[in-house]
Order: structure tokens, then sequence, then C-alpha cells
């Protein structure tokens, strides 16, 4: 009898710790963009994230901006990518500054099946030769401005 308890509560740990790694595998796998020094993703309203995407054979970063205020406002930003070897590579000349304009309370993201955001889809060898040398990316000084 003292087995059939043990198995019993040996099956539902096992059933319980498989359910907690499918709900952490379902995540949707946005990483935050770290935006403040503190560590939070959230910048003057927007909340930003960034997700590590194969498109058509290439690797690619899908980045993600929500804007969670009451009025439009224009982000403008230079992409970085952090390597494995602890650098980061900047893309800051004027000419690569990247700006979208996102209405109230919207999200923007890019995709690999929509080419509603361009901006938002980086080539990941546009910076380094690949993804067992990416860490993570930055949206460099970036800038809200509200839209009047």
């Amino acid at each position: 009898m003292y087995k059939k308890k043990y198995y019993f509560v040996l099956l539902l740990v096992w059933a319980f710790s498989g359910s907690n790694n499918v709900s952490a595998q379902n995540n949707s796998g946005w990483e935050p963009i770290y935006l403040q020094v503190t560590g939070a993703n959230t910048m003057d309203g927007v909340e930003a994230s960034f997700q590590m995407n194969t498109c058509n054979g290439e690797d690619v970063l899908c980045i993600k901006f929500i804007n969670r205020n009451k009025y439009p406002v224009k982000l403008e930003w230079f992409d970085a990518v952090f390597t494995q070897e602890l650098k980061w590579i900047n893309k800051d000349q004027p000419e690569n500054r990247k700006t979208i304009t996102l209405p109230a309370e919207t999200e923007a993201k890019g995709s690999c099946s929509s080419n509603a955001y361009p901006e938002l889809t980086i080539k990941l060898k546009d910076f380094i030769a690949g993804k067992k040398d990416f860490k993570r990316y930055s949206a460099s000084q970036l800038r809200v401005i509200s839209v009047q």
C-alpha cells in the first residue's frame, strides 16, 4: 500500500513538472529590450522586445514595439547587437537611423510573413556571422516623441 502512494505522488510530481515545462515553452519567445539601466523594457509608455527568427533560411531579429500611450508616438533608434564575446556592434551612423510612428495603444512588430514594418526585421548577418555569436539586441539611443 505504501508503494502505491509513493508511485501516485511520484506520478503527480512528474505530471505537474511536465505542465510547468509546457507553459514555459508556450512563452511567446519575445525577450525584453532593455531600455533603461534598471533593465526595464518600457520607456515613456512604449514597451520593446525582440525575437530570433528564421525567414527564408536567413537568421533575423524581429522587433516589437507596443505604444501604451493614449496618443501617437514617433520612435527613433539605431540597431545594436551584443555578441557572445560581450561586445556591442552598433549601426549608429545617421543613415542607419530607424523611425516609425505608432498610433495610440497599438503594436508594431517585425515578421517574416508581413512587410508592414520592414524596419523591424533585422538581418543578423548585417552584424555578425550567425546566431551562435548572438547574445542580445538593443534599440540604441531610442527616442519616444509624442506626435500631436
